[in-house]
C-alpha cells in the first residue's frame, strides 16, 4: 500500500515540529514530505512536492489559510486540505470550506484524531463532525437584512425542494460520511445513493461534498 503524502504548514514552530514527529512516529501508512511556516512557503512546497493531504493553518502571516487553500484547489481540484483552527475561527473556517478544503480539526486534537482525519480524506471524505460542526452551524449570518431574509427563503425553499430520504442522505455527509457508509446506514445500495447526492447537488446548486456539508450544518434542523 503506498503511503499518503503529507505537507504540515504552521506558523508557530513547537506546534509544527510536535506534529511531524507524532506523525512520523505514529503510523507508517503516513509520510510527512514536508514543512512549511507560511503561505507563500505552502505554495511553493506544494508545487515541488505534490503533497497527497495540506494540514494548513488557518491563521498565518505572509497569505492566510484561507487564501492559500483557495489558491491550492484552484491548481489542483483534488488535492485534499484539512484546516487547523481554533473553537473561535467560525467565519475562517466556513471560507475556508467554501474555498475548497475538505474539513477541518481543532489544533488540541489527539493523535488517533488527526491520524484517522488524514486517512478519511485521502479517501475522498469530508471532515465535519464533532463539537466545532456544532458551533459552525450557527455561522454565516450575512450582514444585510434584506439579503438575510432572501438568503434565509432561498434556503427553506430548496429544503422544501428536498425529499425526506434526500434529507437523510444529506444529513449523512454532513457527518462525514462516505457513499459505502451511507448506503448502509440507510439500506440502500451505493448506486442509489449516488443518485440521491447528485439530485441534492442540481436542488442545491452545489457541486462538492464539503460545500454540501456546509450547507446542511448552516440550513438544516
Amino acid at each position: 500500500m503506498s503511503s499518503i503524502r503529507v505537507l504540515l504548514v504552521d506558523d508557530h514552530p513547537v506546534f509544527l515540529e510536535g506534529l511531524y514527529t507524532i506523525l512520523r512516529l505514529r503510523d507508517p501508512e503516513i509520510e510527512v514530505v514536508g514543512t512549511a511556516t507560511d503561505g507563500n512557503e505552502a505554495l511553493q512546497l506544494e508545487r515541488e512536492l505534490s503533497p497527497d493531504v495540506v494540514l494548513l493553518d488557518i491563521k498565518m502571516p505572509i497569505l492566510d489559510g484561507v487564501t492559500v487553500a483557495r489558491e491550492l484547489c484552484l491548481r489542483r481540484p483534488d488535492i485534499k486540505i484539512i484546516m487547523l483552527t481554533t473553537f473561535d475561527d467560525r467565519q475562517l473556517i466556513t471560507d475556508a470550506l467554501r474555498a475548497g478544503a475538505k474539513g477541518y480539526l481543532v489544533k488540541d486534537a489527539h493523535a488517533a484524531e488527526i491520524i484517522e482525519a488524514i486517512k478519511h480524506v485521502s479517501r475522498n471524505n469530508v471532515l465535519i463532525s464533532g463539537n466545532l460542526a456544532l458551533k459552525l452551524s450557527g455561522t454565516a449570518a450575512p450582514a444585510s437584512g434584506t439579503h438575510e431574509d432572501s438568503s434565509e427563503e432561498s434556503s427553506m425553499d430548496a429544503l422544501a425542494e428536498l425529499s425526506d430520504r434526500e434529507r437523510e442522505v444529506l444529513q449523512c455527509i454532513a457527518q462525514g460520511l462516505n457513499n459505502g457508509e451511507i448506503a448502509a446506514k440507510l439500506t440502500l445500495s451505493e448506486k442509489t445513493v449516488r443518485n440521491y447526492i447528485s439530485r441534492v447537488y442540481e436542488i442545491l446548486n452545489i457541486h462538492t461534498r464539503t460545500k454540501a456539508a456546509l450547507w446542511a450544518l448552516q440550513n438544516m434542523p
